[in-house]
């Protein structure tokens, strides 16, 4: 049975109080009479019964349900529901016990989005099912005077097997990924190098000044030996009278 729900036959004269976050609903001789507010209450005639449903939030574990997917992988899950009542006197005449009903109703909807997808899709979406159960349970929910806050997908767990597999494959993709990653850099690197010794091929220039940044740097340092193996002793001239300009 609910256990948000109880029922008890007030005595002729006898007082009760309802709290703030209870609804609590009248019947005499069986038949509906109406809504009791929260507050202090008595009856002066015999035959009531008064139903009292806890307003507050509620939460429904649907656990280690054992499913197929599309791929025909064997995945164990879980999931966790929060609900609460929305309409008290909906949910009385509906069903006997409203959250066996959700609880069903959670597994199936469960099993039918498990069921359209492969072990892989659905593990990268994990996520995103709770709001796709949500969508599905709402109007389920709504006919049995409940109201569902959110559903999440708490776990999810392969057979051991399978789960070495998807251990292996995850391995290798980040190895692959690594590897195109550093490809991709080794390849920028010599489009930049391609570059500039195309600007020196078309700019001679270039290359003489850069001969000449990388003398000045190396000549800023101290007690660093340069050995120059230029023969062509005009050359020399020129760059060291421009290295005592600067």
């Amino acid at each position: 049975m609910n256990t948000f729900i109880s029922t008890f036959r007030p005595a002729a004269g006898f007082s009760f109080v309802i709290q703030d976050h209870e609804t609590a609903l009248l019947f005499q001789h069986g038949r509906y009479l109406r809504a009791l507010e929260a507050g202090k209450h008595r009856l002066w005639t015999s035959g009531h019964e008064v139903k009292r449903i806890d307003n507050r939030e509620q939460m429904l574990l649907v656990q280690g349900q054992e499913l197929l997917t599309a791929d025909q992988v064997v995945l164990k899950v879980s999931a966790v529901a929060t609900f609460r009542v929305a309409d008290a006197l909906t949910m009385h005449r509906a069903t006997q016990d409203a959250t066996a009903v959700l609880y069903s109703e959670v597994q199936l909807d469960l099993r039918q989005i498990v069921a359209a997808e492969a072990a892989e899709a659905f593990l990268q979406q994990k996520a995103g099912h709770g709001a796709k159960l949500l969508d599905l349970i709402a109007d389920r929910a709504q006919s049995l005077g409940l109201k569902v806050d959110r559903i999440d997908i708490r776990d999810v767990m392969l057979p051991a097997d399978l789960k070495r597999s998807f251990m292996s494959a995850l391995q290798q993709r980040q190895e692959a990924q690594a590897g195109l990653e550093k490809a991709r850099a080794e390849t920028a690197t010599l489009r930049t190098l391609a570059n500039a010794a195309k600007l020196m091929r078309d700019n001679p220039e270039l290359l003489q000044l850069r001969y000449l940044q990388t003398l000045q740097e190396v000549g800023t340092g101290m007690g660093n030996t340069l050995v120059l193996g230029l023969t062509d002793s005009e050359k020399l001239k020129c760059s060291a009278s421009t290295l005592n300009q600067h």
